[in-house]
């Protein structure tokens, strides 16, 4: 019973708190309730947190910092074992063989080899043969041979420094810086559709409040012309007009009440994506438009912008692999030459067989043949190669660097077509700053005339100059310079967004960092 009381007691604390605020259930992690006042940073981290399109591409980059390990691995040397056992039979016509041979023999053995960064192959490999024989050539009853094979390839023209584990390497890296670039375009795209739906909403909120405001102010109009028919101050075709005007503002009520719930839709789905009942019951309640200092200058947002873009980055990075491809080609169309070194000590051991029994040394097992590889008495092999080819003709490498080279032109083409298209999407971001800056000073003066102007209209009506449609119709007016300064306030925020988009700052002054964001 007490821990139901308890439960109960938590649950209306939980309701009594619900309404007309922002809930954080962990750090940094909103929570949308039925009623909800949300900031753009909030919806924006919404956004991050929920927004599946972010979701989908952050596995790109995510994928791409896989492709440098799964590169990275051609340098991983491989490690190797084998074991092997052979009996043979075989039957000779010669006066010092055993007619009916026998042989059993061993073999175990293991070692590693890989590639460096450079080109060099190296392998190392040990192995341990034991052979029983009843043949009379064989001098030892049980016969141990050990090896330890070493040997370096070294290529000086062909695959040196550009071979194509290190192209893979060098591509995967691209191949990521790339990826990391396209998301920062994607999250750059996502959070200024989150600004501007977030300001959609805002105006669309205010606009309803317009519409809310008139439709009151109508029908205290109307009111007051009922009271002044009824003491025949006016006539009834007053009364109808105002009632006329409560109408229309009832009409411009309900569309802006339906503008604002399809906005907060459209901003919903952009930052929670709920299901249908969840868009039924929340109301979200953002900032007004508001006004904020903001400067930009076209010189300095260029510079910036090819800087920073992602997409200017992006193309960037796709020179740089065509580049890299070249190089390769043009390394690959040289002559193979390398030199080999190898190194190979070796050691016997075993057991005389009686007939020979104080004439060799009895080294019965297996550590004294790997003994051996450091005493005197063991030998010692190395040799020196050279290997030269070239191929004759070689039309394939010389049409693999041809087709490298118009890549090379095509990707350097594409990047200043993009750095052409930045240029031009940063001085409309300016320009369009600018005229928002201009409409916000119209749209303001424009307000405080329409509002001068009702006043005296409304002081003329209560001496008897003037009529209720009249006044409705500076009233109209007025709605009308409101509405519009909301439209120029949203226009100047997504104008703000706009030219931090096209210079490449957007997420940076959001403090939204890209790396946390893959690894989230």
């Amino acid at each position: 019973m007490k821990r139901i009381l308890i439960l109960i007691g938590v649950a209306l604390a939980s309701t009594a708190t619900a309404g007309d605020r922002l809930l954080l259930s962990e750090p940094n992690r909103v929570v949308i309730t039925e009623e909800t006042i949300l900031n753009l940073r909030a919806a924006e981290r919404m956004a991050l947190q929920n927004n599946l399109d972010i979701a989908i591409a952050r596995t790109d980059p995510q994928i791409a910092r896989q492709g440098v390990r799964e590169a990275l691995g051609g340098y991983d040397p491989t490690i190797f074992a084998k074991y092997d056992f052979e009996h043979s039979e075989s039957s000779t016509a010669n006066s010092i063989a055993n007619p009916n041979a026998e042989d059993d023999e061993r073999n175990y053995g293991g070692g590693f080899r890989g590639v460096l960064p450079w080109g060099v192959e190296y392998s190392s490999t040990y192995n341990m043969r034991r052979l029983e024989s009843n043949s009379p050539i064989i001098l030892l009853e049980r016969e141990w041979r050990a090896s330890w094979a070493n040997e370096i390839r070294l290529p000086l023209l062909r695959d040196l420094h550009n071979n194509d584990t290190r192209l893979a390497v060098k591509r995967s890296r691209l191949s990521k810086d790339f990826s990391d670039e396209e998301f920062r375009r994607v999250m750059s795209d996502i959070i200024e559709n989150v600004d501007t739906a977030y300001w959609e909403l805002s105006a669309a909120r205010a606009e309803q409040n317009v519409a809310e405001k008139s439709l009151r102010t109508a029908t205290d109009l109307l009111e007051q012309t009922k009271v002044q028919y009824d003491v025949g101050v006016v006539s009834r075709v007053a009364v109808t007009q105002a009632e006329a005007g409560v109408a229309e503002r009832d009409f411009d009520f309900v569309s802006a009440r339906n503008r604002s719930d399809n906005a907060q839709d459209d901003l919903l789905n952009l930052i929670l994506a709920p299901d249908i009942a969840a868009f039924a019951r929340t109301v979200l309640k953002p900032e007004p438009p508001s006004y904020t200092d903001y400067l930009a200058n076209l010189s300095d947002s260029l510079r910036t912008a090819m800087e920073r873009r992602p997409e200017i980055l992006a193309s960037q990075n796709r020179v740089k692999d065509a580049e890299a491809q070249l190089d390769h080609a043009l390394n690959q169309r040289l002559p193979t030459f390398d030199v080999v070194g190898s190194f190979t000590p070796s050691g016997l051991a075993g057991q005389p067989k009686p007939a020979f029994a104080g004439t060799i040394p009895n080294l019965s097992n297996s550590d004294d043949a790997d003994n051996a590889f450091f005493r005197s008495d063991g030998t010692h092999s190395w040799s020196v190669k050279a290997n030269f080819e070239v191929p004759f003709g070689n039309r394939t490498a010389k049409a693999r660097v041809a087709q490298r080279r118009i890549e090379l032109r095509r990707v350097r083409a594409e990047l200043r077509r993009t750095e052409q298209n930045v240029v031009l999407g940063v001085r409309r971001a300016v320009r369009g700053l600018h005229d928002a800056v201009d409409a916000v000073e119209a749209a303001k003066r424009r307000k405080a005339a329409q509002l001068e102007t009702l006043r005296a209209e409304q002081e003329r009506l209560r001496l008897g100059d003037s009529t209720p449609f009249q006044v409705l119709e500076f009233e109209e007016d007025l709605a009308e310079a409101e509405q519009q300064e909301i439209r120029a306030l949203q226009s100047y925020r997504t104008a703000i967004t706009a030219i931090e988009k096209s210079q490449g700052t957007l997420l940076a002054s959001r403090d939204i960092s890209i790396t946390d964001e893959i690894s989230r």
